[in-house]
């Protein structure tokens, strides 16, 4: 009989200690999964089962959503303005270089022809 008792009550504190990834698998969030892995490294902590506990009872809003597609966008829009300059900048550089040599080129031909 003490064994049904203490494996009810084993069942009852895993249960307890897995309610943050329960709700955020009956709520089908999309990131139950690393809800559920802060729950299981963290969860011993206070602190960590309540932030998974907070993070799972939390809405994921579309605002919120937009708004980090927003900001990567603009991150990859700067990456890609940066690599166009660093690329502008450095065929400006080879083309001035490329005129000063078919200048001497063209000093040496007319030199030769005359």
């Amino acid at each position: 009989m003490t064994q049904i008792l203490e494996g009810i009550a084993v069942l009852g504190a895993f249960t307890l200690y897995m309610i943050p990834s329960i709700e955020a698998d009956a709520h089908n969030r999309d990131d139950a999964f690393a809800i559920t892995m802060v729950n299981v490294l963290l969860g011993w902590t206070v602190i960590g089962w309540v932030a998974a506990f907070m993070w799972a009872r939390r809405p994921a809003t579309e605002k919120r959503l937009t708004h980090l597609v927003r900001r990567t966008h603009r991150a990859v829009a700067r990456v890609t303005i940066d690599k166009l300059v660093a690329h502008a900048q450095s065929r400006s550089a080879l083309q001035s270089q490329m005129v000063g040599k078919l200048r001497v080129r063209t000093r040496a031909v007319a030199v030769r022809q005359s």
